[in-house]
C-alpha cells in the first residue's frame, strides 16, 4: 500500500467513525446536569415536536400557570450570550458549560440581580429595551444550582412556562434534554395514532377508486391502534402515507410531540425519524415534512413519509424510496407504523393495503394554459402578470410544480389588483421578492403604501414596501394574495395607571398601552424631563411599562412618548406627574 493509499484508507476511517459518532444516540449517561427547576417537572412541549414553521428546540417546562419561578444553572459555566427581545424567546439566558455544552432558559421574566444590572445598563446605554450581548468567556461566571433568573411568559410564549434547551456548543445543533439521564420526566405514556393519510402520487393513482388524498380516523384497540371497523384501503399506482400522532405524560392532558416514528412494510423498515438533534439551518424543512396543505386547511399536522425532492432534513432514517410505494401485484400488504417517544414508550398501528392491478386514467393535458408555468426547484424563476412580477431563489421550493400567479379585482381600499400568487396550501423555503406597480400613486401618501398579504378571511398585514421608481417591492417566503394598501393613521396611546397632573402615590410604574391596528409598532422612546427610561414593551398586551428609578425626581417631572408604526407614522402623549 503506497503513503497516499494509506492516507486515503486513513482520512476514510476516520470520517467513517466521525459519521457513525454523529449518527447515534447523544445519550450522556457520565454527565450530571441538574433539573433547572426545583418543582416537579411536567412538559408542555417537547423536543422536535411540529410548530409553525419550525421543530421545537428544546422542552417547555410548566411552571404551575405562574410566573416568578426560581430557575438554577444545571452545571458550573459562563453567560456566552444574553438577550432581551419582545418576540422569540424574549429574555433568554445562554450558559457554556465545560463538558462542551451550551444550556439555553427562554421566556424569561427576569434575570437575578447581577444579570439584571448588566442588561439594564446596556439597555441605557444603547437607549433601546430590544439588546443583546455575547460576554467574554469568564467575564459572567456561573455556578451548579446558581439563582440565575426567574420564570416568566416574554417573547412569543402563550403562557408562563420555561423553554429549556441544551445545544452542541460546537455545532450549536440543540439535541434531546431527555437523553441526560439526571433531566428525568415522570412518563409511562405510550404516544396515541390519531389519523392516517393516504395520497395518491401522480394523476394515474386510485385510492379507493378516487384519484384523491383518503384520510382515515383510528381508534385504540387494546394495546395496538387500527382503523375504524369497515374501513378498508385498495391502492393502485404510486402511493405515499402520512399519520397524525402525538404524546402524553403522566398527570398531565397536553398533547405533545413524539421522539421517534418507523414504518414497516411486510415486516422490512420502509421509513424512518427521530427526534435526537436538530439545526437551526434546516428546521423550516418541516413544512415539507407535514401535509402543509391539510395544516392551513385543518390546524392539523400529518408527517408524511414521502421525502421531497429538496427536503434536506437530516432527522429521517432508513427510508426507501422517497418514502413511496408501489406494487405490481394484487396482493394484501401489511403495514404497521412503530411510534415511541423517548423513554421507549411505543405504540404500534397496523393496517392492510390491497393492492390493484393499475387502471388506464384518463391524463391531463400538460400543455394547458390554467396549468401555470413549470417551475424547476433547483432553478431561478421569475413570473409577471400585470402590474406584479416576482422572483424566486434556487431551492426556494422543496419540489418542482406548475406554479400559478392570477389578478382578481380590488377593492376602495386597495391602490392594485389583487394577485393572487399561487395559493397559501403550498410552502416556501426561503424569501422570494414580490414587486408591484400601484395603479395610482397619491404624492401626499406615497410613503404611507405598503404591500399587504390578505389572508382567507379578509385581514391584511404589513409585508414592506421599498420603492424604485412606480414600483413597490418587499420579500416574503408565504404566497397567497398580494395587493397594495396604505396607512395614514398614527398609533393611538393610552394611559393606564396615571394621567397628567396625577400625584404618583402607592405604585412604582406609569403603564401605557400603545396599539397599532394595521401595520404594527416599529419604535419608541419614553423620556422623563428629557431624559431617555427604560420602558418594557409587552406585544402581547399591548402594553408598555416603566418602572420607577432615578431618572424620577421628586416634585414635577414631564414625562413623554413618542410611537411611531412601521410606515413612520408619528403618536406623542405627554404628561406631568408628581412625585
Amino acid at each position: 500500500m503506497t503513503n497516499k493509499q494509506a492516507t486515503f484508507s486513513l482520512l476514510f476511517l476516520l470520517l467513517f467513525i466521525v459519521a457513525a459518532v454523529h449518527a447515534q444516540d447523544v445519550k450522556t449517561a457520565d454527565i450530571r446536569f441538574r433539573l433547572p427547576l426545583n418543582i416537579p417537572i411536567y412538559l408542555s412541549g417537547t423536543f422536535g415536536e411540529l410548530r409553525p414553521n419550525h421543530f421545537h428546540s428544546g422542552i417547555d417546562i410548566k411552571t404551575q400557570g405562574v410566573e416568578g419561578k426560581p430557575v438554577y444553572a444545571i452545571e458550573n459555566g459562563y453567560v456566552s450570550r444574553i438577550k432581551v427581545s419582545t418576540g422569540g424567546y424574549g429574555k433568554v439566558l445562554y450558559i457554556t458549560h465545560p463538558n462542551g455544552y451550551v444550556s439555553v432558559y427562554g421566556h424569561l421574566q427576569r434575570f437575578n440581580d447581577c444579570l439584571e444590572q448588566f442588561v439594564r445598563t446596556l439597555q441605557y446605554r444603547k437607549e433601546r429595551f430590544s439588546v443583546e450581548a455575547y460576554p467574554e468567556k469568564g467575564k459572567l461566571k456561573i455556578r451548579k444550582g446558581q439563582l440565575i433568573a426567574f420564570t416568566g411568559n416574554t417573547g412569543g410564549s402563550n403562557g408562563p412556562h420555561l423553554h429549556f434547551e441544551i445545544r452542541e456548543e460546537a455545532t450549536q445543533y440543540p439535541v434531546n434534554p431527555l437523553f441526560f439521564d439526571s433531566i428525568v420526566i415522570r412518563d409511562k405514556v405510550r404516544p396515541s395514532i390519531a389519523e392516517l393519510g393516504v395520497y395518491p402520487v401522480g394523476e394515474q393513482t386510485l385510492i379507493n377508486g378516487k384519484n384523491d388524498t383518503a384520510f382515515f380516523r383510528v381508534e385504540k384497540n387494546g394495546g395496538h391502534f387500527s382503523l375504524l371497523p369497515n374501513k378498508s384501503i385498495s391502492v393502485s399506482g404510486s402511493f405515499s402515507l402520512g399519520i397524525r400522532i402525538y404524546d402524553q405524560m403522566n398527570e398531565i392532558s397536553n398533547k405533545n410531540g413524539v421522539y421517534s416514528v418507523k414504518l414497516m412494510l411486510d415486516g422490512e423498515q420502509v421509513f424512518g425519524l427521530e427526534m435526537n438533534r436538530l439545526s437551526f439551518s434546516t428546521t423550516r424543512y418541516l413544512n415539507s415534512l407535514i401535509d402543509y396543505n391539510y395544516y392551513k386547511l385543518k390546524k392539523r399536522r400529518l408527517i408524511r413519509t414521502q421525502v421531497d425532492t429538496n427536503n434536506r432534513l437530516f432527522n429521517y432514517r432508513e427510508v426507501s424510496n422517497n418514502g413511496i410505494f408501489s406494487f405490481t401485484d394484487t396482493l394484501v400488504h401489511d403495514f404497521r407504523f412503530e411510534v415511541s417517544d423517548v423513554y421507549g414508550n411505543r405504540s404500534d398501528f397496523s393496517f392492510r393495503v390491497q393492492a390493484q392491478k393499475q387502471l388506464a386514467v384518463p391524463r391531463m393535458n400538460d400543455n394547458m394554459p390554467d396549468k401555470g408555468i413549470f417551475f424547476k426547484f433547483d432553478r431561478e424563476n421569475a413570473i409577471s402578470c400585470g402590474s406584479v412580477s416576482l422572483k424566486f431563489p434556487a431551492n426556494a421550493f422543496y419540489r418542482s410544480f406548475y406554479f400559478r400567479l392570477d389578478s382578481l379585482p380590488s377593492d376602495e381600499e386597495e391602490y392594485a389588483p389583487v394577485f393572487r400568487v399561487h395559493n397559501r396550501f403550498t410552502p416556501v423555503q426561503k424569501y422570494f421578492t414580490i414587486a408591484i406597480a400601484p395603479d395610482t400613486v397619491p404624492v401626499a401618501i406615497k410613503n404611507k403604501m405598503y404591500i399587504a398579504l390578505i389572508d382567507n378571511e379578509g385581514r391584511s398585514y404589513f409585508i414592506g414596501g421599498k420603492w424604485n421608481a412606480r414600483t413597490l417591492s418587499a420579500k416574503s417566503w408565504q404566497l397567497g394574495d398580494y395587493t397594495v394598501k396604505a396607512d395614514t393613521v398614527k398609533p393611538e396611546i393610552k394611559p393606564l395607571n396615571f394621567s397628567n397632573g396625577k400625584k404618583l402615590s402607592g405604585q412604582n410604574t406609569l403603564k401605557l398601552s400603545i396599539q397599532e391596528k394595521q401595520t404594527g409598532i416599529k419604535s419608541y422612546r419614553g423620556t422623563l424631563n428629557g431624559h431617555w427610561i427604560l420602558m418594557e414593551y409587552e406585544p402581547k398586551k399591548n402594553r408598555l411599562t416603566y418602572t420607577f428609578d432615578e431618572y424620577l425626581k421628586k416634585g414635577e417631572n414631564t414625562f413623554k412618548l413618542v410611537v411611531k408604526d412601521l410606515l413612520d407614522n408619528e403618536a406623542v402623549y405627554e404628561a406631568v406627574v408628581v412625585y
